[in-house]
């Protein structure tokens, strides 16, 4: 593979096959859509999408040290995580900036596989290999395996269906699926809003992969693309790396206090002192969730402003699909971030009206 080439996915053949419309992103070759977006983004909702998400990064860390270099990496207690269990948390830098949120599955004592963005997976995995002191066994599983995301309720209704054991299965809980010789590995968890699971398996393990994704069309569940998800979690209000966080953008200001445990004992986890005094002395900007009086989305970078003054700027935007509403997440003044405060918006060379609003945008019934 030349340097500039793009990494494809075990499911690429299949989406050609399924008429998917690809795109460069962070490295790979992947779907935006299948035919229509819109339709995706509505399917999710109301029956249920495969996502092809192996472009994720899925990092093993196992031994008798796995869950001291995760204390000391995730902003998240490790201690106290039951088998079986994921935990939603962030590896942040020294001064309190993030490097990737990510999720952390715990298999058993001493085996946890980590899921992280696919754009920062060596990022990552450099951060687990600076402060592996004490001798953790961390494997980049990425390129050996396939992962995908089915979500919304047929997805979950096929799915328990088959697999009867995974209907006692609780959000952010993981395990195994038997599927003939194979056994998959299977979280319920997901970036849409919706209840779902994603499923990970061995390549050797594709084609079981691709006849569950078979099946789940047969049962009202469509083929879905980047385009669908990133309107579906920007509706769940779920922060996406390089918009809601970055290295200067840290947990506290995107609203992820409750994905940041303060009390670890001393060492603690990196960036767990700058985002104590972030947490008790204030933030002087913070995330908020924008209404907007506007047939058309703002765009990241989009300036807000108060009464003509420049109080923060757009991290996402769109016209909400489920809402019929522009709706935008927006770094803002502190100041300025109250439920209800009128602000106003750039949308391309004009200005339109924005009602700070509680988050998430969009919540299932």
């Amino acid at each position: 593979m030349s340097e500039n080439a793009l990494n494809r996915t075990p499911l690429y053949a299949r989406h050609g096959q399924q008429g998917a419309k690809l795109v460069p992103f962070a490295g790979w070759e992947m779907p935006l859509h299948f035919g229509s977006i819109l339709e995706e983004h509505h399917a999710t909702r109301t029956s249920g999408s495969i996502f092809d998400v192996s472009h994720m990064g899925r990092l093993s860390i196992t031994g008798p040290a796995a869950e001291s270099l995760l204390e000391r990496v995730v902003t998240r207690m490790m201690a106290g995580m039951k088998d079986g269990q994921a935990r939603y948390g962030l590896a942040c830098l020294e001064d309190g900036g993030t490097i990737d949120d990510l999720i952390v599955n715990r298999m058993g004592p001493e085996d946890f596989l980590v899921v992280c963005n696919g754009a920062n997976r060596e990022a990552v995995v450099k951060h687990l290999q600076v402060h592996n002191e004490h001798g953790a066994d961390v494997s980049d599983d990425t390129m050996g395996s396939t992962m995908v995301a089915v979500q919304g309720p047929a997805a979950v209704q096929r799915m328990t269906a088959r697999w009867p054991h995974l209907a006692e299965m609780k959000r952010y809980r993981c395990g195994l699926i038997e599927h003939g010789e194979h056994a998959l590995f299977v979280a319920r968890t997901g970036y849409t809003g919706e209840d779902g699971f994603e499923i990970i398996a061995p390549s050797i393990a594709t084609e079981a992969i691709i006849e569950v994704l078979d099946d789940l069309n047969q049962h009202n569940v469509v083929n879905a693309g980047l385009g669908a998800r990133d309107s579906l979690r920007l509706e769940a209000a779920m922060p996406l790396y390089g918009h809601e966080l970055s290295e200067t953008k840290d947990p506290i200001s995107a609203g992820l206090r409750f994905a940041v445990t303060l009390e670890k004992d001393a060492p603690g986890f990196v960036g767990q002192e700058a985002l104590r005094q972030k947490a008790e002395q204030g933030v002087p900007t913070t995330l908020v969730g924008l209404s907007i009086d506007a047939p058309r989305a703002a765009r990241q970078g989009a300036v807000v402003k108060h009464q003509d003054e420049a109080v923060g700027e757009v991290t996402s935007g769109v016209v909400s699909p489920s809402l019929q509403q522009s709706i935008a997440m927006a770094m803002v003044d502190t100041t300025w971030s109250n439920e209800g405060t009128k602000l106003q918006v750039e949308i391309g060379r004009g200005v339109a009206d924005a009602t700070v609003v509680p988050m998430p945008f969009y919540k299932r019934s």
